[in-house]
Protein backbone atom coordinates (compact mmCIF):
# COMPACT_ATOMS: atom_id res chain seq x y z
CA UNK A 1 0.00 0.00 0.00
CA UNK A 2 3.24 1.86 0.17
CA UNK A 3 3.41 2.59 -3.21
CA UNK A 4 -0.39 3.66 -3.76
CA UNK A 5 -2.65 6.49 -3.20
CA UNK A 6 -6.29 6.20 -2.32
CA UNK A 7 -9.15 8.24 -2.05
CA UNK A 8 -12.37 7.69 -1.13
CA UNK A 9 -15.15 8.21 -3.23
CA UNK A 10 -19.20 7.33 -3.75
CA UNK A 11 -20.21 5.62 -7.12
CA UNK A 12 -21.99 6.81 -9.43
CA UNK A 13 -23.43 4.56 -11.68
CA UNK A 14 -22.47 1.65 -13.08
CA UNK A 15 -21.89 0.09 -16.46
CA UNK A 16 -21.10 -3.47 -18.20
CA UNK A 17 -17.47 -2.39 -18.02
CA UNK A 18 -17.20 0.56 -15.67
CA UNK A 19 -17.85 1.78 -12.11
CA UNK A 20 -18.04 5.49 -12.24
CA UNK A 21 -17.01 6.84 -9.19
CA UNK A 22 -17.30 10.74 -7.73
CA UNK A 23 -14.56 11.90 -5.80
CA UNK A 24 -13.89 15.66 -4.10
CA UNK A 25 -10.69 16.67 -5.76
CA UNK A 26 -9.75 18.97 -3.11
CA UNK A 27 -9.78 16.25 -0.08
CA UNK A 28 -8.57 13.65 -2.57
CA UNK A 29 -5.25 15.79 -3.24
CA UNK A 30 -4.26 16.08 0.30
CA UNK A 31 -1.90 12.77 -0.12
CA UNK A 32 -0.44 13.46 -3.12
CA UNK A 33 3.66 14.80 -3.25
CA UNK A 34 2.66 16.84 -6.57
CA UNK A 35 -0.63 18.55 -5.65
CA UNK A 36 1.97 21.63 -5.21
CA UNK A 37 2.76 21.45 -9.03
CA UNK A 38 -0.95 20.37 -9.98
CA UNK A 39 -3.24 23.54 -11.00
CA UNK A 40 -6.37 21.33 -9.84
CA UNK A 41 -8.96 23.82 -7.53
CA UNK A 42 -9.75 22.65 -4.32
CA UNK A 43 -12.87 21.10 -3.43
CA UNK A 44 -14.11 19.87 -6.87
CA UNK A 45 -15.71 17.00 -7.46
CA UNK A 46 -14.81 14.80 -10.21
CA UNK A 47 -16.22 11.65 -11.89
CA UNK A 48 -13.34 8.91 -12.82
CA UNK A 49 -14.66 5.77 -14.63
CA UNK A 50 -13.10 2.84 -13.73
CA UNK A 51 -12.89 0.06 -15.64
CA UNK A 52 -12.97 -3.28 -13.88
CA UNK A 53 -14.04 -6.80 -14.71
CA UNK A 54 -16.57 -7.69 -12.04
CA UNK A 55 -19.18 -4.55 -11.67
CA UNK A 56 -21.77 -6.31 -10.57
CA UNK A 57 -20.56 -6.45 -7.23
CA UNK A 58 -20.64 -2.03 -7.04
CA UNK A 59 -23.86 -0.21 -6.52
CA UNK A 60 -24.85 3.48 -6.71
CA UNK A 61 -24.63 5.31 -3.63
CA UNK A 62 -21.84 2.94 -2.36
CA UNK A 63 -18.51 4.15 -0.83
CA UNK A 64 -15.49 2.85 -2.30
CA UNK A 65 -12.13 3.01 -2.38
CA UNK A 66 -10.00 4.00 -5.51
CA UNK A 67 -5.94 3.29 -5.97
CA UNK A 68 -3.45 4.34 -8.15
CA UNK A 69 0.19 3.87 -8.24
CA UNK A 70 2.06 6.83 -6.43
CA UNK A 71 5.06 7.03 -9.80
CA UNK A 72 1.77 7.59 -11.93
CA UNK A 73 1.21 11.00 -10.64
CA UNK A 74 4.67 12.36 -11.41
CA UNK A 75 4.32 10.94 -14.76
CA UNK A 76 1.03 13.07 -15.06
CA UNK A 77 3.03 15.91 -14.24
CA UNK A 78 5.53 15.28 -17.00
CA UNK A 79 3.25 14.65 -19.49
CA UNK A 80 0.69 17.49 -18.68
CA UNK A 81 3.60 20.57 -18.08
CA UNK A 82 6.94 19.59 -18.48
CA UNK A 83 6.82 18.23 -21.69
CA UNK A 84 4.68 20.79 -23.42
CA UNK A 85 7.32 23.51 -21.92
CA UNK A 86 9.75 22.14 -23.38
CA UNK A 87 8.67 21.07 -26.72
CA UNK A 88 7.28 25.25 -26.17
CA UNK A 89 11.14 26.08 -25.41
CA UNK A 90 12.53 24.10 -28.12
CA UNK A 91 10.21 25.16 -31.48
CA UNK A 92 11.21 28.73 -29.92
CA UNK A 93 14.48 28.42 -29.89
CA UNK A 94 15.01 26.29 -33.25
CA UNK A 95 12.43 29.30 -35.12
CA UNK A 96 14.93 31.44 -33.60
CA UNK A 97 17.87 30.03 -35.58
CA UNK A 98 16.12 30.05 -38.88
CA UNK A 99 14.25 33.87 -38.32
CA UNK A 100 14.41 37.15 -37.09
CA UNK A 101 10.74 37.45 -36.78
CA UNK A 102 9.74 37.34 -33.34
CA UNK A 103 5.89 36.67 -34.58
CA UNK A 104 6.97 33.46 -36.09
CA UNK A 105 9.02 32.31 -33.28
CA UNK A 106 6.33 32.78 -31.03
CA UNK A 107 3.69 31.06 -33.62
CA UNK A 108 5.87 28.17 -34.10
CA UNK A 109 6.42 27.88 -30.61
CA UNK A 110 2.54 27.37 -29.70
CA UNK A 111 1.98 25.22 -32.72
CA UNK A 112 4.20 22.69 -31.48
CA UNK A 113 2.65 22.47 -28.40
CA UNK A 114 -0.95 22.73 -30.23
CA UNK A 115 0.81 19.25 -32.13
CA UNK A 116 1.74 17.98 -29.15
CA UNK A 117 -1.89 17.95 -27.17
CA UNK A 118 -3.20 16.81 -30.74
CA UNK A 119 -0.74 13.69 -30.39
CA UNK A 120 -1.55 13.32 -26.88
CA UNK A 121 -5.26 13.38 -27.31
CA UNK A 122 -4.75 10.67 -29.96
CA UNK A 123 -2.59 8.33 -27.55
CA UNK A 124 -5.45 8.23 -25.28
CA UNK A 125 -6.45 4.77 -25.07
CA UNK A 126 -2.72 4.23 -24.96
CA UNK A 127 -2.72 6.21 -21.69
CA UNK A 128 -5.81 5.31 -20.41
CA UNK A 129 -4.32 1.85 -19.90
CA UNK A 130 -1.06 3.06 -18.19
CA UNK A 131 -3.01 5.29 -16.01
CA UNK A 132 -5.17 2.70 -14.51
CA UNK A 133 -7.13 3.35 -11.18
CA UNK A 134 -8.45 0.04 -9.13
CA UNK A 135 -11.75 0.06 -7.02
CA UNK A 136 -12.03 -1.55 -3.54
CA UNK A 137 -15.55 -1.76 -1.84
CA UNK A 138 -15.13 0.10 2.04
CA UNK A 139 -14.93 -2.27 5.15
CA UNK A 140 -17.16 -1.38 7.80
CA UNK A 141 -13.75 -1.17 10.16
CA UNK A 142 -13.31 1.59 7.21
CA UNK A 143 -16.63 3.48 8.44
CA UNK A 144 -16.34 2.53 12.26
CA UNK A 145 -12.69 4.00 12.48
CA UNK A 146 -13.71 7.31 10.78
CA UNK A 147 -16.68 7.91 13.08
CA UNK A 148 -13.77 7.24 16.29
Amino acid sequence: MKNLVSHTGKVVSVSDTHVFVKIERGSACSGCKNKGACQMGENQEQIIPIKTADTSNYFANEDVHIFMRTSLGMRAVVYAYLLPFVFLLVAFLVARLFTSSEIIQVLCAFVSVIVYYVILYKMRNGLEKTFQFYVEKCREKDFVSSFS
